[in-house]
């Protein structure tokens, strides 16, 4: 089982110890091999990344990007933790082609506040989250009926980081009539890497949420009530 720790990182299983937030490469690496065999990834941006599979799911070790502007140095620390299900255990529905649907819950569950969100279908994993979870967290929306089949963990901005009052939050409520009311206006055109909330119209616009957070919580609900889906 891995135990979800925001703030902290992820506890692994089989006594395999913590992988911390703000590791580096050597450590972090250190730390997967207990798991398995450790391969490296190219990630965009990123100065190194770290995969280990563990039953049917991966773990990808990530540090902070780079700053775009030049004037900051590479953080070379473990920032991000991604768990996903591992692709050659994913079974595939007769009627589905790429990307393909995760129609059953994981081998080896991920907790967080004694909640698999693995487990589960991931509209009754978002439910029994709430809206106020850990904004460091990210799910990635499915189909309807589908289970997770991706969750990130992020490291909380630290000193001197850009970090949001809460003042000028958006609220999940002000988005209620793209699930409601207004929901045949709306729909969701699946994509490699997620879903995107398209406008309709005879110009179809793209509508984007900087908040990923809230952006997830949106989309899970479209999903949830039947908002049309259609392919990217």
């Amino acid at each position: 089982m891995f135990e979800l720790l925001p703030r902290i990182g992820v506890l692994l299983p089989d006594g395999a110890g913590t992988l911390r937030f703000g590791m580096d490469e050597d450590a972090a690496q250190k730390t997967l091999a207990r798991l398995g065999q450790v391969r490296g990834e190219a990630v965009p941006d990123a100065p190194w990344a770290l995969t280990v599979v563990c039953g049917d799911l991966e773990l990808t070790a990530v540090p902070g990007g780079i700053d775009r502007s030049g004037r900051q140095p590479t953080d070379p620390l473990l920032a991000n933790v991604i768990l996903r299900r591992a692709r050659s255990s994913l079974p595939m529905a007769a009627h589905d082609t790429l990307p393909p649907v995760w129609w059953s819950p994981a081998a080896v569950p991920v907790v967080l506040d004694d909640i698999d969100l693995f487990g589960y279908p991931a509209t009754e994993v978002l439910e029994a989250l709430g809206d106020d979870r850990y904004p460091g967290l990210r799910l990635r929306p499915v189909v309807p009926g589908g289970y997770t089949h991706e969750v990130r963990l992020e490291r909380p901005p630290r000193n001197g980081d850009r970090a949001g009052t809460g003042a000028d939050e958006p609220v999940l409520a002000d988005y209620e009539h793209m699930w409601t009311t207004g929901r045949n206006a709306w729909q969701l055109e699946r994509t490699s890497s997620g879903y995107l909330i398209v406008l309709k119209g005879e110009q179809p616009m793209d509508v984007l949420i900087c908040h990923d957070t809230l952006a997830d919580q949106i989309i899970a609900r479209m999903i949830a009530a039947g908002v049309e889906i259609v392919a990217g």
